[in-house]
């Protein structure tokens, strides 16, 4: 059994389970697993685990484990973030139609799970690129996808009683601000310097007074991926893969496609598109049994124009770097600000 870049003991969790899953037979024989980094995460390391058999092809499957980087691991474990996606592939996958990958099997410690075993789908899906305008297609495809997420769970008193929820709206969030103004502070002068006055000016106003714009947003709430963006997704044989799982929790819908759009196309191109994709968003709805009047998702939709932001601002000075996180957080900064800007929604901040 191959150890780098996992030890034996975690090799030995992730055989044993998917034997406990049943993804691979209890009494078939193992010769090797062969286990590769797979990915540039956040939060989590990733690695591509191919199975060696006595009998039969290769089994690969993704395994999604804890960071060995100190620094992401433990903004992961304040958030919550590994048991919280283990959690969401086994209670609430089974109730919704969104494509995720398929859960092959947990590994946990103390009956709380922390590690994710998925669907491979290396050889017939490609990542989404966040430094790319997503096309009209997909972006569609993507939409639908978060409809499919959004209805089976709207307005469900059980679902929001889940304790394992992330919520960051509607709800006081003093670490996120506490996280936000200290990234901020390091950040300013560096990826803020790439910014146009009027977007610095933008995010130094929301970094102030977030606190109080998240706790004062109301409305219909569901399921939330937190972090629905290209680079989360999977795209292939005609369909849209989400990933991701780590900041799935309970809030305004809107957020979520406010996010996608925001991160997804040129500021152009979203000034244009951006009330169809909303009308299209509450028809889609519709269709699933969700009431919705379009006015209402508009500024529902105008209020969440600062997702973008109370997403990326945070973890720049914590997460994992590299250059290309730092390209992408440029760009992402820069898009998110000038969305505010251009839905007018500095209204919806405190004086």
């Amino acid at each position: 059994m191959k150890q780098a870049p996992i030890g034996d003991g975690e090799a030995a969790k992730v055989l044993q389970a998917l034997r406990q899953s049943g993804a691979v037979d209890r009494h078939e024989e193992i010769l090797d697993l062969e286990i590769t980094p797979f990915g540039v995460g956040a939060l989590a390391d990733t690695y591509r685990v191919v199975l060696h058999r006595s009998v039969g092809e290769p089994l690969s499957v993704i395994a999604k484990m804890p960071s060995k980087n100190p620094a992401a691991a433990s903004v992961a474990a304040s958030l919550g973030a590994y048991e919280r996606e283990a959690r969401f592939y086994l209670e609430l996958t089974p109730k919704t139609k969104v494509r995720v990958p398929r859960l092959l099997g947990v590994i946990g410690a103390d009956d709380v799970p922390n590690a994710v075993l998925l669907e491979d789908l290396s050889q017939s899906h490609v990542p989404g690129d966040q430094f790319a305008e997503l096309a009209a297609a997909s972006l569609e495809q993507a939409r639908h996808q978060l409809a499919l997420l959004q209805a089976p769970f709207w307005n469900d008193a059980p679902t929001s009683r889940l304790p394992w929820l992330h919520r960051r709206l509607g709800v006081p969030i003093p670490h996120i601000v506490e996280r936000m103004q200290r990234s901020w502070s390091i950040a300013r002068e560096t990826i803020g310097a790439d910014l146009a006055r009027d977007e610095r000016a933008c995010v130094d106003r929301f970094v102030a007074k977030a606190g109080a714009w998240a706790g004062g947003i109301r409305g219909p709430c569901s399921l939330v991926h937190h972090d629905y963006r290209v680079d989360n997704m999977l795209f292939g044989n005609g369909e849209v893969v989400i990933l991701d799982w780590q900041t799935v929790g309970w809030g305004p819908p809107m957020f979520d496609l406010a996010y996608l759009l925001g991160t997804s196309l040129e500021p152009m191109t979203r000034r244009l598109t951006e009330r169809e994709i909303v009308r299209r968003h509450v028809d889609d709805l519709a269709e699933q049994g969700v009431a919705w009047s379009v006015e209402e998702a508009w500024e529902s939709y105008r209020a969440a124009a600062f997702a973008v932001l109370l997403m990326l601002v945070p973890p720049i000075a914590t997460v994992k770097s590299n250059p290309r996180m730092e390209a992408m957080y440029r760009r992402l900064i820069a898009f998110g600000s000038r969305m505010v800007l251009d839905l007018n929604a500095l209204e919806f901040l405190p004086q």
